[in-house]
């Protein structure tokens, strides 16, 4: 109901509105549209493009950063490895038959080298040794020199048992830093393990092997290890959003903020920004040794660009996140700028279209002037259009139906005359149809008084002839129908003729029920019968009817007999025959000029009559001729 509503609604205000409204407004909502997908599509494109670019350069950046911030590794290997391989340190850890004072002698000297080893190295928070070889010796002076017990509990204690050196994370220390370290076994003369060397990274000394990488300053920063865990986090999600919030605060809180979430630990998250991205979403990608890039939509819905770079030389890679909004801020104005051109480019079409609107829209006003003065008619108006083909062809259209709209209309008085005189002529044949019916039906059974049963017979059938020929004053009547009135009219004229009369009739039976007007096959009977004079004194007479093969929605009938045939220079329009004119007339009066009667000489002598009639299987068809609407 509302659908029609709003459709009667549209319509209505179209028919109020003007052409050039309606012309003006079609085309700036079609430039408007096209524009918009225009502009849509090409931001879309050049947005895509641009960010996988940017993307790409991006993902080279931190595969470089990624290079260059871990050649630190090969400095704390090598470190731990000269520490496993120096033969004054192994040859301090045998303790076996030592006396005390010896073992404190050997656990200054191991002391000294790791001071020393801590003093050259850059980069190194500590260097811890853990062995057994002291358990005995009890010290004032603190040192880095611990039991393995210390260390024995540690969740990565386990997995240095299987492998002689590995990088393992390490819980805060006493600064509450947390810390990195690369653990190293160190074997004895006998191949048993004597001591594991560990060397310590703070979260800031690694911080600052990437202070001088321009990509820190861009987003956040995972550092993830072989396994996917989240080592240490740098930077910002959105370092925009970061600034507004810290913005509320005063200026010493703000580097506090900086500071801590320069050095946020993952397991300590709750005091500083969240990963974008969970621990499931880089577990899977560290699993690959390929590099690349996804977007992620991040906290409060923001997409984010999520760079992981390959790993390095431990295995180790770099997670950056980058908030796309950061990324695509400058296509974003550059988009913003082709919208404002195409909205000026759209106005200033607008304009010229209401321009040209106008000047093709002033021929058709002059058209509905001269139309106007028609309606009152006035006949002899004219109009001259020029502006294009169209209106050419309009102008000619126009005085071409002014012109015959007077032929037409005395064409249209003479056809209503004729159907008038038509019904008037039926009116009058129908000489009282009651009285008449009654008088043929008195006769009938005063002839079965007298037993004149063929008097009786005739009787019946021109009473058929009668109320078929009559049909109540209906124009058309059954295919069936005006058979019935044929087969009477044969009867008839059998009981009075001096010679036989054979007739027959071949009927599709998909056309009985059609519509014809009625009483045009009793006038061919007639003439045949009259004027057929057949040899060999039977009057053979085949109806045949049918549905035309080429166009169903033609019917044709076809009457022939076995006479003489049609008289040389015979012609339907010359004839003197009231009957068959009268038939093609009626034909024509109410079926339109393409249908009619047409009588030639049949094959083997005698006459063919043909007659072509429309189609008509119902009632509303039938009406829809009658009104001349088919027509």
């Amino acid at each position: 109901m509302g659908k029609r509503r709003l459709s009667l609604f549209i319509n209505h205000k179209l028919q109020q509105s003007k052409l050039t409204t309606l012309m003006v407004t079609c085309f700036i909502a079609f430039n408007l549209l096209l524009v918009s997908g225009i502009v849509w599509l090409a931001y879309q494109s050049f947005s895509t493009v641009t960010f996988t670019e940017i993307s790409k350069a991006r993902l080279a950046l931190l595969n470089e950063s990624t290079r260059r911030g871990f050649d630190f590794i090969t400095g704390v290997t090598g470190t731990a490895y000269s520490l496993a391989s120096n033969r004054e340190l192994s040859s301090l850890l045998e303790t076996a038959g030592t006396g005390r004072l010896t073992q404190i002698h050997q656990r200054r000297e191991l002391a000294k080298i790791l001071d020393h080893t801590l003093v050259v190295s850059e980069g190194i928070t500590s260097v811890e040794l853990y062995t057994d070889a002291f358990n005995g010796v009890n010290v004032t002076m603190a040192d880095r020199i611990f039991p393995v017990d210390t260390i024995a509990g540690d969740t990565w204690f386990t997995a240095l048992e299987h492998a002689d050196a590995a990088w393992v994370p390490l819980r805060e220390n006493e600064s509450g830093h947390s810390l990195v370290g690369y653990a190293q076994r160190i074997f004895d003369s006998r191949g048993s393990t004597a001591a594991y060397v560990l060397i310590r990274l703070s979260r800031a000394d690694i911080v600052r092997r990437f202070a001088d990488m321009p990509m820190v300053l861009d987003g956040q920063v995972l550092l993830v290890d072989t396994a996917g865990n989240v080592i240490m986090q740098m930077g910002e999600a959105d370092p925009v959003r970061a600034y507004d919030q810290r913005s509320s605060g005063n200026e010493d809180e703000d580097e506090d903020a900086v500071v801590a979430d320069s050095h946020l630990p993952v397991d300590a998250a709750a005091r500083g920004t969240l990963p974008v991205v969970d621990s499931e979403w880089i577990q899977g990608h560290a699993q690959q040794n390929e590099d690349g890039f996804e977007v992620v939509s991040g906290d409060g819905g923001g997409a984010q660009l999520v760079l992981y770079s390959k790993p390095a030389t431990l295995q180790w890679r770099l997670v950056q996140t980058i908030p796309v909004h950061t990324l695509l801020s400058p296509v974003r104005y550059a988009g913003w700028q082709v919208l404002g051109i195409a909205v000026v480019g759209l106005v200033c079409s607008a304009v010229f279209a209401y321009l040209f609107v106008r000047r093709i829209i002033r021929p058709l006003r002059q058209l509905i002037k001269r139309m106007r003065q028609l309606e009152k008619g006035d006949f002899e108006t004219r109009v001259h259009l020029s502006f294009t083909q169209e209106y050419a062809h309009l102008a000619y259209g126009f005085n071409h139906m002014a012109s015959r709209l007077t032929e037409l209309m005395n064409q249209v008085k003479e056809e209503s005359r004729a159907k008038r005189e038509a019904q008037t002529s039926l009116l009058e044949a129908q000489i009282k149809p009651h009285f008449l019916y009654n008088t043929l039906d008195m006769i009938h059974w005063r002839a079965l008084d007298y037993e004149a049963k063929d008097i009786s017979r005739m009787i019946v059938q021109l009473s058929k002839l009668l109320r078929i020929g009559l049909s109540g004053g209906k124009m058309f009547i059954k295919i069936r129908d005006e058979l019935e009135h044929a087969r009477c009219y044969v009867s008839i004229q059998a009981e009075r003729l001096p010679f036989s009369i054979h007739y027959e009739e071949q009927i599709d039976p998909r056309v009985r029920s059609c519509y014809i007007p009625k009483i045009i096959l009793q006038p061919f009977i007639e003439n045949a019968v009259i004027h057929a004079n057949p040899k060999d004194e039977t009057l053979q007479i085949r109806v045949e009817i049918w549905e035309e093969t080429e166009d169903p929605s033609r019917v044709v009938i076809q009457i022939i007999d076995n006479g003489q045939g049609l008289p040389e220079e015979w012609g339907l329009e010359s004839s003197s025959g009231i009957g068959v004119r009268n038939v093609h007339q009626r034909i024509q009066l109410y079926c339109g000029k393409g249908y009619g009667v047409h009588l030639r000489t049949g094959s083997s002598d005698g006459v063919q009559v043909t007659i072509s009639l429309p189609r008509i299987e119902t009632e509303e068809q039938l009406n829809l001729w009658l009104d001349g609407e088919n027509i």
